[in-house]
């Protein structure tokens, strides 16, 4: 789950308009490098040393954010202000984001009616599925939606069975 924090965080840098290649570069990196992130957090260094390796790692037109989340003691929810901000640029973008959780994976044509049904469903331009393998589903799948949960799975099925026999 996403913290306001984070949230607002996410929108100030959409305001920022700010290259998106120059975003993925630094949501790379920091994602790749928990040692950064740790120095970055790390109250012992001093700011100026910390603002140099931002300035020598990072493009520049990202920098100054950088330096403000190290100075507000927000960057270590990087990874929840770069997911927040890719949801924004789906939402730019007019395109659904969902999650799908399968026991056994989907063929093409069924993942394309899916996500043409979703289209249609919630009037989006485009679909972005990010597909999990889940074999305790035991078959069927789980497609969230925001805060919305499609259980069509057999393991539903049977807590759905469950909660109504015991529940007589």
């Amino acid at each position: 789950m996403i913290s306001q924090r984070a949230a607002n965080y996410a929108k100030i840098l959409d305001s920022l308009e700010l290259n998106e290649q120059s975003v993925n570069k630094a949501k790379s990196i920091m994602s790749n490098c928990s040692e950064l992130i740790a120095a970055l957090e790390n109250p012992v260094i001093k700011k100026q040393e910390r603002d140099s390796v931002i300035d020598a790692l990072f493009d520049k037109d990202i920098c100054s954010f950088l330096k403000v989340l190290c100075d507000n003691q927000a960057i270590g929810v990087y990874a929840q202000i770069f997911e927040e901000y890719e949801n924004i640029l789906l939402e730019h973008k007019n395109i659904l984001k969902a999650k799908l959780t399968y026991a056994v994976k989907p063929s093409d044509e069924e993942l394309s009616q899916m996500k043409q049904m979703l289209c249609e469903k919630y009037k989006k331009a485009g679909v972005f599925l990010e597909l999990k393998e889940d074999a305790a589903l035991i078959g069927g799948f789980v497609l969230y939606v925001g805060d919305t949960e499609y259980n069509k799975s057999i393991q539903g099925a049977l807590l759905e069975m469950q909660k109504t026999l015991i529940g007589r």
